[in-house]
């Protein structure tokens, strides 16, 4: 393991060495892991936002991170996060591309693949295309990464100590990145979907709100820590817990009964589906000037 400096070392030179265009929840949660690990000095983070200054200052006084005074403040970074809507990605590269030179550009726009993150940069950097998910915000998320061609080892390693601040990473093909969208993108909202239903039944069954909702978050927590620390599939651990003719037996055969899986699968596909189909729509729309 290292550190971003030991990597690129900051010498002499008072410059910013991680800059971040954007300052929305998944800037801020980047920020958050970053500054809160070490691995990074607040001073050594900029953050430029168009449209709301005052954002800017919110982020200064939270983290102690630096506010750009332009795109101009990229010329010096030695990593520079697109951290915009899908739609904007396209004017906001156009403006940043006369200060790239090489850098690495690790990308959390969803939908715009690698080849149109290089031709709106005219091939000034090299190119890292992220999907994290929701749980990043509080350090345990998972953060699916595809690396364009051409990309160094060591801008390989760096890409993923930045990002390991906020959990895990796990490389793919780039042709993975909408499935891996719709699976550990979406699926917090999946999971919380499953988690709504187990808790409306458990205030059927009795329980008060507070109660219910202990019970529940703390079992999904604790079986999903299982599952980590003894390195279980799902499908090993449910069959220990599940006794013939027993209390989970009865629950599971209502599961298989209603198509559970099938659903899951189609709400799968569907997310995966929409993901490309929004990618496409971006760059059609939004294709980078000659």
């Amino acid at each position: 393991m290292f550190s971003f400096n030991e990597i690129l070392p900051l010498g002499n030179k008072p410059a910013p060495r991680l800059f971040l265009l954007g300052a929305g929840a998944m800037a801020e949660a980047f920020i958050r892991g970053i500054v809160r690990k070490g691995a990074l000095q607040p001073e050594q983070i900029y953050v430029l936002n168009r449209s709301r200054g005052q954002r800017l200052m919110e982020l200064q006084e939270e983290y102690g991170v630096v506010p750009a005074k332009s795109l101009m403040d990229a010329a010096d970074a030695a990593v520079v996060v697109l951290a915009v809507k899908p739609a904007d990605a396209a004017q906001a590269l156009d403006e940043l591309r006369p200060y790239l030179h090489g850098q690495l550009l690790i990308s959390f726009a969803a939908g715009l693949s690698t080849e149109w993150l290089l031709e709106a940069i005219g091939n000034q950097a090299a190119v890292v295309r992220t999907m994290p998910n929701l749980p990043v915000a509080v350090e345990s998320g998972v953060t699916a990464v595809a690396f364009a061609e051409h990309v160094t080892h060591k801008d390989r390693l760096l890409a993923r100590f930045l990002l390991e601040q906020v959990g895990a990473v796990v490389e793919m093909e780039e042709s993975l990145l909408d499935a891996a969208t719709a699976f550990s993108g979406s699926g917090p909202g999946f999971v919380c979907y499953f988690l709504e239903a187990m808790e409306e039944s458990a205030r059927r069954l009795g329980f008060d709100e507070e109660t219910a909702r202990a019970l529940l978050l703390h079992t999904v927590a604790g079986t999903a820590k299982v599952l980590l620390d003894w390195q279980l599939s799902p499908e090993i651990l449910r069959r220990r817990v599940t006794s013939p003719r027993g209390t989970t037996h009865a629950g599971l055969q209502v599961f298989e009964q209603s198509g559970l899986k099938t659903f899951v699968n189609e709400a799968l596909q569907a997310a995966a589906a929409r993901s490309a189909e929004m990618g496409k729509q971006f760059k059609t729309k939004d294709r980078p000037k000659d």
